[in-house]
């Protein structure tokens, strides 16, 4: 009867890890949606990930500042960072907060998202 009940908890523990890590990718956002909507993004803070495909890096005396841009296979975004700019190729998951890229008037032209945090995958 142990036995039985021991197995039960491993089955139940495992399926609701999986159910955990399908939650948290179901909460990245598309590179699609903040470039159809930006204004639905700005100022929120998102979960991306995808490839680095270009970068820009500028060295300052208190850190590496630049900027990187990631294709999740939806759509391109640049990503503004002061970490230093991974490589190009690296596959990354990010959290950070969407800005505008030039806004004139109400109108907003084009999105970038400023790095809180990163993973390399």
């Amino acid at each position: 009867m142990k036995r039985k009940a021991l197995l039960s908890l491993a089955a139940l523990l495992i399926i609701g890890a999986v159910f955990i890590a399908g939650c948290k990718n179901s909460d990245q956002t598309m590179v699609s949606s903040i470039l159809e909507r930006p204004d639905k993004y700005t100022d929120k803070t998102v979960l991306v990930g995808g490839e680095v495909t270009r970068t820009y890096s500028v060295n300052l005396l208190i850190a590496e500042a630049g900027a990187y841009q990631i294709d999740d296979g939806s759509g391109k975004i640049w990503v503004i960072t002061n970490n230093g700019v991974p490589r190009e190729g690296t596959k990354v998951g990010l959290k950070g907060r969407v800005g505008s890229g030039v806004k004139v008037g109400r109108e907003i032209f084009g999105a970038v998202i400023r790095e809180e945090e990163r993973r390399t995958k």
